[in-house]
């Protein structure tokens, strides 16, 4: 036989409020036990009173009261304003099974709490400011822990909000003691008589609706995830870094698993990294309030990629070391400086493109979109076949020979075109090299022409000037001493 659930009774059921719940401005908690939910400080500034902006305040000041007693050694009253810490039993929030239990910060736990706000860096330097410099940078406070001290700290302000409710919605009330709530004015926990709600003996605290959150965004992991590790992201998504690579399309990206590898989350790290980023940490904070105010919309970082300058570019090239072992990051390099060179002339940027059915790869190879400039003139003015500009890429420490010019000259062909770019380190003997072009455009098999690191450097310098008339008679130069 199926047995029957019933459903725990609310709280709006239990008075016998005639109000819709989707009207009522608190939430609906249930009479005898705890609602998953948490209460979140951020939720509360969404709703733009002056009771709000109050609850803010008290929590900032609470903070910086306990920070300057902790940089002071006045040990008697941190321990009391971190011992006086525990769940609050009356709001019924969390995870409990039953009944509420004030399990949330046990005495064990406040004082691991002590220890852990002792022991910050955060707050020794004075960085922590709010709650939200709380759960971010100092050990053990998670959600639970945020949900607990903001109402801890807020509980006079919680009290006032509920008799407002009960005024406006007749709700009864009984006067009860109050344990544990912090008075502003003699900035001490302190214990008084207040008018409650009460179920089954027990009173209750009512709170804003926009105050709680299933999953508040609030937590170390959020901010590390979607604001640290997306600037660092940004910051690693330029051809010159190791973590980046190069997609067939000439995009650059970079894995966030290579992120996490290289900067594993911990309380220190992140604590470090919002001392160096300062405006990150404004950034999140910013955005908890923004989006606190819009359900369903996450918080989260869009930084803008890095763009380098020819400098960084030329700097990055000239650090790397002929040779096999940096081989793929001179192609990755030279590959994004060759779009960002050639911009517009060149178009449908393809690295390692496969041709004679995969048995022979183009290095790096465009499409000629040329509508003025040296690309176009080539075959216009030259009659140069050259609907694509293939380039390859050699990233040797020593002198090039014919090999490496007969496998450019191995890629041409009448349909994707007769002319390509060698690039390389450097060039010993300039004259011979260029002799051995020239012989391959004497048998017809191609013109090619070949540049160094500091052709590169060169082109660089004038795409940064914006000087592309600039670009175009340097080309027009090594394409004149080829076939002059």
């Amino acid at each position: 036989m199926q047995t029957r659930q019933i459903k725990p009774e609310k709280f709006s059921q239990f008075f016998g409020l005639k109000i819709d719940q989707k009207h009522l401005e608190f939430v609906d908690i249930y009479a005898n036990r705890d609602i998953p939910l948490f209460l979140d400080p951020y939720g509360i500034s969404t709703m733009e009173t002056k009771w709000s902006q109050k609850c803010e305040q008290h929590i900032a000041e609470y903070f910086q009261y306990l920070i300057e007693c902790i940089k002071n050694g006045d040990k008697k009253t941190t321990n009391q304003l971190l011992n006086a810490l525990h769940e609050v039993d009356e709001v019924a929030l969390g995870y409990s099974s039953s009944i509420p239990s004030g399990r949330g910060i046990g005495q064990e736990q406040a004082k691991q709490l002590k220890e852990a706000f002792e022991n910050s860096q955060a707050v020794q330097s004075g960085d922590i400011r709010d709650i939200a410099d709380c759960a971010l940078l100092i050990p053990g406070i998670n959600r639970d822990k945020v949900s607990d001290i903001t109402a801890n700290i807020l509980k006079k302000d919680l009290i006032e909000f509920t008799q407002e409710q009960c005024k406006l919605h007749k709700i009864p009330t009984s006067r009860v003691a109050v344990n544990n709530a912090f008075d502003f004015d003699r900035f001490e926990f302190r214990s008084f008589y207040a008018e409650l709600p009460v179920i089954d003996e027990k009173p209750k605290i009512l709170l804003p609706i926009t105050s709680v959150r299933r999953d508040p965004e609030l937590s170390k992991y959020k901010y590390y995830r979607n604001f640290i590790i997306e600037y660092l992201r940004a910051e690693h998504t330029h051809p010159g870094d190791s973590l980046a690579y190069v997609l067939k399309n000439g995009h650059l990206k970079v894995n966030i698993k290579d992120l996490k590898e290289r900067y594993p989350m911990s309380v220190n790290f992140i604590y470090r990294f919002s001392k160096d980023h300062p405006q990150i940490l404004e950034k999140f904070k910013s955005e908890l309030r923004k989006t606190a105010k819009k359900p369903g919309i996450k918080p989260k970082l869009k930084p803008k990629q890095k763009v380098l300058t020819a400098e960084e570019r030329i700097k990055i090239i000239v650090d790397l070391q002929p040779g096999k072992k940096e081989a793929s990051n001179y192609h990755k390099i030279v590959y994004n400086s060759l779009i960002h060179i050639f911009g517009s002339r060149l178009s449908n940027p393809k690295s390692e493109n496969p041709i004679h059915d995969g048995r022979k790869r183009i290095d790096i190879v465009f499409t000629n979109s040329d509508k003025n400039g040296f690309f176009y003139t080539l075959n216009s003015l030259h009659h140069i076949n050259c609907p694509k500009i293939m380039f390859e890429c050699k990233n040797y420490g020593r002198e090039l020979g014919n090999p490496e010019l007969d496998q450019l000259q191995g890629r041409f062909s009448s349909r994707r075109g007769m002319f390509g770019i060698l690039l390389c380190r450097s060039i010993q003997d300039k004259v011979k090299l260029l002799q051995r072009c020239k012989d391959t455009m004497n048998d017809n098999r191609g013109y090619i022409i070949v540049l160094d690191d500091s052709d590169i450097s060169v082109l660089l310098k004038l795409k940064g000037n914006n000087n592309e008339q600039g670009i175009d008679d340097f080309l027009s130069k090594k394409l004149d001493d080829l076939i002059m």
